[in-house]
């Protein structure tokens, strides 16, 4: 066989380097495929180990709930972790316990609703969502969820009754929120944009003369957007001038001299309320100072409904501020006096701040004010005890609130009544609840003057006319340490006095002056007195 020539050689070196070269690319091709494999194993493991300490954790803030549910941080953190993980069924569930025992953040509805709203497609569902925008708008003054809610009822407007429906909505959301200096416009526009699209569906197409009852449908809806106008200019609103200049360019006949008289007066509101305005643009959260002065501005001005936005505007950012929440109730309780109003903002504020017993005390008051039935008074009386206040006094005083409303409810004219027992069962409860459950937790009753018990014992006295009942109550206050004090003895003197006979007051002073340690000379001289009389 010849030898192969310088060419031939030359061209089989060419192909022993290239099959060389190929082996080596698919080894390195084996090796990435290889890590490829790996990396893509490791990420798994990762997201896998993620996913266990997720859910780790998900339980252990589970069962931290159950041995406290009103840990406000728990709930929240929780909430996060479930919509982290997608356990849509498990964070219905979160958000709807933590909705029943606080008040949710605008951030919180507006986050739920939105999940909700994604999950709930279907028109069959939409009454749900209706529903939960109903506990929303409950919670504070929000107007972003007032607008979610209507803009989400638009997509019901082809419904039978749809249109009014949204009508509805908007028109409760501008009563509710369309005095916001800041974000008032934007449900005055949304809602403006709404009837210029159900405007363009009555409009009959060019060139086609409408019947009468299409141009009676035309003209009602043109006087709706004109009306919307004039009620918006009328309010002191953040960019008034842009509405105005597109009611003039908008309006056939101009702007009637009215409106430009109310607009010119809420301008000038306008003006007053800048500064304020001015000043909560630029503090710092939760701005309470700026909101302080600013309701106490509105509260010289004297206009109901600016004065209610100004105190919604101001617990939107305060909620935790028992003060604000009496502020604004006792104003309500005082100049307002709309039942529904009133007895909302009450709730709402026992809801806040629970461990505030005047809120409590306060909203039992009203409630009694109102009329409300005894079931409800009692109601909210029983929760108060659960809301856990802060030092002992704070049973005692709710207790004499709700054993003050029984009293007022029993008629002494008759013998006996059922009113009668519930108020003598109630008083036997309250020593009962501040002696085991009080003092097992504060180490103290809360009345160590038995202030309760002075109280059935005078009731009992003065107006059931038993005094042998009265007498046993005085004779426990004094066992409880109270028999060394001068003006206890005095206390139970004059209620014999009152309502007794001569023989059991000698017999109370002669107590006194044996058993009283602080003021003896006092009760020797009311003793020489009483004696010197009878």
């Amino acid at each position: 066989m010849a030898a192969p020539s310088d060419e031939e050689q030359t061209q089989l070196q060419d192909m022993e380097e290239e099959e060389a070269g190929m082996e080596e690319r698919e080894m390195e091709s084996d090796e990435e495929e290889g890590m490829g494999v790996e990396n893509s194993e490791d990420e798994e493991d990762d997201s896998s180990e993620d996913d266990k300490e997720n859910e780790a954790e998900i339980q252990r803030l589970e069962e931290q709930l159950s041995i406290n549910a009103f840990d406000y941080n728990c709930h929240v953190d929780l909430i996060k972790l479930l919509k982290q993980e997608g356990e849509l069924c498990r964070l219905r569930k979160a958000r709807q316990k933590m909705s029943e025992l606080f008040p949710l953040t605008e951030e919180i509805w507006l986050d739920w609703l939105k999940d909700e709203i994604r999950l709930t497609e279907e028109d069959s569902n939409r009454e749900k969502v209706y529903e939960l925008f109903e506990r929303a708008v409950k919670d504070y003054i929000c107007p972003d969820i007032w607008l979610e809610y209507a803009q989400y009822s638009i997509g019901g407007m082809g419904s039978p009754g749809g249109i009014d429906k949204v009508r509805s909505i908007f028109e409760r959301a501008v009563t509710a929120v369309g005095l916001h200096m800041t974000k008032g416009h934007t449900l005055w526009e949304a809602y403006r944009e709404f009837e210029n699209a159900v405007l363009s569906t009555v409009q009959p197409p060019p060139g086609r003369i409408p019947s009468r009852e299409e141009q009676e449908l035309l003209s009602a809806q043109l006087e709706r957007i004109h009306t919307l106008f004039r009620r918006q200019l009328a309010v002191p609103l953040m960019d008034m001038e842009t509405t105005y200049a597109e009611y003039e360019e908008w309006s056939e006949n101009g702007v009637p001299e009215t409106v430009i008289h109310l607009y010119r007066k809420a301008l000038q509101q306008n003006q007053k309320c800048k500064s304020h305005e001015e000043a909560l643009l630029i503090a710092e959260p939760p701005k309470l100072a700026e909101y302080q002065a600013y309701i106490d501005f509105e509260l010289k001005e004297g206009d109901p409904p600016r004065i209610q936005i100004m105190f919604e505007r101001a617990l939107a950012e305060n909620c935790l501020v028992p003060d604000m929440w009496t502020k604004y109730a006792t104003y309500l309780d005082r100049q307002l006096k709309i039942k529904d109003l009133v007895l909302s903002t009450h709730e709402r504020a026992v809801r806040n701040c629970p461990w505030t017993m005047s809120l409590w005390k306060s909203y039992l008051q009203a409630l009694e004010r109102h009329g409300a039935d005894h079931q409800s008074v009692s109601d909210v009386f029983e929760k108060a005890l659960n809301a856990g206040f802060i030092q002992a006094t704070d049973y005692v005083e709710i207790w004499q609130a709700y054993l003050d409303y029984l009293r007022r409810r029993v008629d002494f004219s008759k013998e006996s009544s059922k009113e009668l027992e519930e108020l003598r069962t109630a008083f036997s409860r309250s020593l009962d609840y501040l002696k085991q459950d009080v003092e097992q937790r504060f180490g103290e009753s809360g009345d160590p003057s038995c202030a309760i018990m002075q109280i059935w014992a005078r009731i009992e006295a003065h107006h059931c006319k038993n005094m042998q009942k009265a007498r046993e109550l005085w004779d426990t206050i004094m066992t409880k340490g109270n028999a060394k004090y001068a003006n206890m003895w005095l206390e139970y003197y004059s209620l014999e006095r009152a309502y007794g006979d001569m023989t059991h007051c000698r017999k109370a002073l002669h107590r006194a002056v044996q058993c009283t340690s602080d003021y003896p000379e006092h009760v020797c001289e009311v003793l020489l007195t009483f004696e010197r009389v009878e």
